[in-house]
């Protein structure tokens, strides 16, 4: 479904949103001290003794699947309200969080739910998601999303008989009675059945990104290279000026690089009387000329003598450190370090 957003000029009368963190509540000054300053802040509200408190959370797997939005509607008369909604197979958790409070100002809108605005005309609604908080202050005509655009309306039409609405940032997990239901309820409701949830387009495109990822993770072939990077954190598409600096870099991470003896003795482009060209890493004629080992890529970038300088400018170290060759610009220093080496060796004097 497409969003149909509210016209620029709709007021916001009526509604007022706080998405800002007070310094008592940030998250190192420690439980004890983020609930108390969080009870001073909700208490000195305008309104707030003779308020309609409503606590909504949302819950998603992962950040990512299976989402659910819970809402806990404490009236002034002492009467309580639960609300659990499913919020899609796939899920942000932002989403899951924007879920939790259109369920809330639905149950709100219900005649039998809400207490009469002219004697409680205050309602304060407590989230603990920024993200969320924010995507709504963002005002009726800048919603991009359905979810986004039915939210401004309930609270457009809870304003317009008479209640004054005041969504208010709290923190997570401090021991605040409501945003604890409220995170319960969540976790309930991740658990209802999906199947009539719908799933926004954000949602399937990052699906579809992380499973295109998880992909081409998978296929990466095995290599040395590879052990240095966690399945999380394989390189990025390179990116540096210079197009044959690029090329090394792939090539070395490939294991395949043009430069190596090794390689070209595989090709066949460096041979020997004894063996005109082999796949042996070991076998004599592709070994380094400086120091005899195996000329691999990984020999190159981390071991062969003729590289200390090279090494010790771009890491810090003579001998270097594995986990230094996930940037492109030391591979590249490195490979930019022995073709200069090669051409200084080749070169007749």
């Amino acid at each position: 479904m497409v969003a149909v957003p509210l016209p620029p000029w709709t007021s916001r009368e009526g509604i007022s949103i706080s998405c800002a963190v007070p310094p008592e509540c940030v998250r190192s000054a420690g439980e004890h001290a983020r609930r108390a300053a969080a009870e001073v802040l909700l208490s000195d509200l305008p309104g707030a003794e003779r308020a309609t408190w409503v606590w909504s959370d949302g819950s998603a797997d992962g950040g990512t699947a299976r989402g659910g939005g819970g809402a806990l509607i404490a009236l002034p008369t002492g009467t309580e309200h639960t609300v659990r909604a499913p919020a899609g197979s796939l899920c942000s958790s932002t989403r899951a969080e924007l879920v939790a409070l259109r369920a809330a100002l639905e149950e709100l809108a219900k005649p039998d739910t809400s207490p009469d605005p002219d004697r409680y005309p205050t309602t304060i609604i407590c989230l603990d998601s920024r993200a969320a908080l924010q995507t709504v202050d963002a005002g009726p005509a800048a919603q991009a999303s359905q979810l986004g655009a039915d939210i401004w309306r309930l609270l457009l039409q809870l304003a317009s008989s008479g209640r004054r609405l005041h969504l208010q940032w709290v923190p997570a997990h401090c021991g605040l009675p409501g945003n604890e239901r409220a995170d319960a309820l969540a976790r309930e409701a991740a658990e209802l059945d999906q199947a009539g949830a719908p799933l926004d387009v954000r949602s399937i495109n990052r699906a579809a990104a992380r499973t295109a990822r998880r992909s081409w993770q998978e296929s990466w072939p095995d290599g040395w290279y590879r052990t240095i990077f966690t399945d999380q954190t394989l390189p990025a598409p390179v990116r540096l000026d210079s197009r044959e600096a690029a090329v090394d870099v792939h090539q070395l991470r490939a294991g395949h690089w043009s430069m190596s003896a090794q390689y070209l003795h595989r090709i066949g482009r460096r041979p020997t009387a004894a063996c005109p060209g082999c796949a042996d890493a070991g076998c004599p004629a592709a070994r380094c000329l400086v120091c005899e080992e195996a000329d691999t890529p990984q020999h190159v970038l981390l071991r062969c003598p003729c590289l200390c300088g090279a090494r010790l400018l771009a890491m810090g170290n003579i001998h270097g450190r594995p986990t230094d060759l996930r940037r492109d610009d030391v591979v590249a220093a490195l490979a930019a370090g022995f073709r200069s080496f090669q051409s200084r060796t080749t070169t007749p004097r």
